[in-house]
């Protein structure tokens, strides 16, 4: 990898490093690095993280110390990725509540599930459709109301991490998908 950066070995190997300490590679000491691979528990932890750090986010006294978040338009035009359209989302809800240990460890999460989002629409066909709802959720003034749409919206994707666990790991292991 060195030779084809153009580098030497030892910055390679610090953001090598680097990457595996944030669990997306496996470092084996006189080994190399290997693409970690998920199971459906790993992702059905994921995904319960992930709702964590929204209610977390939407919690209405830390909404109300900090006082209302504001009105954003969404994006003009019609979104061809309704999966990016959820991780924005889910990204301005989580730096709107405004703690910086939350996002740090959002972002955390958010670099780990990246891959496995991407995998979703392999098992889910209605995203569009969902990612529509969700974003209507921004007008939704019952925090009981969000609050359940997120816990359906993540409770589907446990129910099937184990149908997005190989699809995941067939990418890495060079197969199609």
């Amino acid at each position: 990898m060195a030779d084809i950066l153009g580098l030497s070995a030892t910055p390679v190997r610090e953001a090598l490093s680097r990457i595996a300490g944030e669990g997306l590679l496996d470092g084996r000491r006189g080994q190399g690095f290997f693409v970690s691979t998920l199971t459906g528990l790993d992702i059905a932890d994921l995904y319960r993280l992930s709702l964590a750090h929204l209610t977390l986010a939407l919690d209405l006294q830390r909404v109300s110390a900090k006082g209302p978040a504001p009105h954003r338009e969404p994006p003009p035009g019609v979104s061809t990725d309704p999966v990016r359209d959820v991780e924005r989302l889910f990204a301005d809800w989580i730096m709107e509540a405004g703690g910086r240990s939350l996002w740090m460890s959002y972002r955390s999460l958010f670099i780990k599930l990246g891959p496995v989002r991407r995998a979703e629409p392999l098992v889910f066909e209605d995203l569009a459709t969902e990612a529509a709802a969700l974003r209507g959720l921004e007008d939704v003034s019952s925090a009981t109301e969000r609050m359940r749409a997120l816990e359906v919206f993540h409770a589907r994707r446990v129910d099937h991490a184990d149908q997005l666990a190989p699809l995941l790991n067939r990418r890495w292991d060079g197969g199609e998908v």
